[in-house]
């Protein structure tokens, strides 16, 4: 359904550029649950924002690369053209909710205006629409809630809000920036079951996440990201068993267990790269453990693994 290919982004200022996406690649076909996980700062909801082409420009420039979806480039489209994939095409749930919902009016009025962008205005039984699409999201007394202005609600209901503001126009991919980020385990359980049915009902998802914890139980296939780049991708189960990059095993040590006897979680060395100041090489090879000298002058590309993995390592050089 979607093909992302060598997409490169930078955001452009009167006095400097600087590259926020560096030829990053993703694949989705129908019925996907595709993850995108990384630290803060990795490029994750850039990448999200560009496929949608939200990005405001200026800063922002894509400066190479293509965005395939069902076989139309979509950086090709002018922006009255990409209204058409947009909503019913590809959808996105945005990271903050509270910024999303319009603070001045009620939920009806709100899930009203999105489900009037694929069906006629003041169509008969557009209440009753937004009542089922309520009790789809697991909130407690419908006809209350959508009387209810974002304030009035939790901000576990606000995301459920917000995630209803985008499946009510029936996407075929949806896009979800940190929807369970912020939330306690329960309602991240209930959110995750919500998702998982509106997968199976035929909606493709895209999740983008820091928790490598949730992306795992949600996902089918993983893209790790650092810096903006894809450091490697392969499926769920590969990467959770047998992990090539030093970065995903450095993200995979830092889960907890949940046993109390276990030794603490070790913590990575470093902090997150200043995307303005990258070191040359591997972008990682400050904080990875297995550095080598070539790793510090050459910058590894996206090497085959398998049928459906790659790894930018030179550890895994073939």
């Amino acid at each position: 359904m979607l093909d992302v290919n060598n997409l490169t982004v930078d955001f452009v200022s009167v006095s400097s550029s600087v590259r926020v996406l560096n030829g990053a690649s993703i694949h989705v076909e129908k019925g996907d649950t595709v993850g995108i996980v990384g630290e803060s700062g990795s490029g994750k909801t850039t990448l999200g924002m560009a496929i949608l082409g939200l990005l405001d420009s200026p800063p922002a420039q894509i400066v190479g690369g293509s965005i395939i979806f069902e076989g139309e480039d979509l950086l090709k489209l002018n922006p009255e053209e990409q209204t058409r994939f947009r909503g019913t095409g590809i959808n996105m749930v945005f990271q903050e909710s509270a910024i999303s919902l319009n603070p001045v009016y009620d939920v009806a009025f709100q899930l009203g205006e999105s489900l009037d962008v694929v069906r006629r205005p003041g169509a008969d039984r557009k209440e009753d629409s937004i009542v089922e699409m309520l009790g789809d999201l697991c909130l407690d007394n419908p006809q209350t809630v959508m009387k209810k202005y974002p304030h009035e609600l939790s901000g576990g209901m606000r995301k459920r809000i917000s995630i209803g503001m985008s499946i009510i126009q029936k996407p075929r991919i949806l896009i979800l920036d940190e929807p369970t980020t912020g939330l306690d385990a329960y309602v991240q359980n209930r959110i995750l079951s919500i998702l998982r049915k509106l997968n199976r009902e035929g909606i493709t998802m895209i999740l983008i996440t820091h928790d490598l914890e949730v992306a795992s139980r949600f996902c089918n296939r993983l893209y790790v990201m650092y810096a903006g780049r894809i450091m490697e991708q392969a499926h769920t189960e590969d990467i959770l068993i047998d992990p090539l990059h030093p970065y995903t095993k450095t993200l995979l040590a830092s889960i907890p267990n949940g046993d109390e006897n276990s030794p603490p979680i070790p913590v990575p060395t470093g902090e997150p790269p200043d995307i303005s100041r990258l070191p040359s090489g591997c972008k990682f090879n400050p904080r990875c453990p297995l550095v080598m000298q070539r790793c510090v002058d050459q910058e590894p590309p996206l090497m085959k693994q398998s049928k459906s993995r790659l790894v930018s390592c030179w550890l895994h050089e073939s």
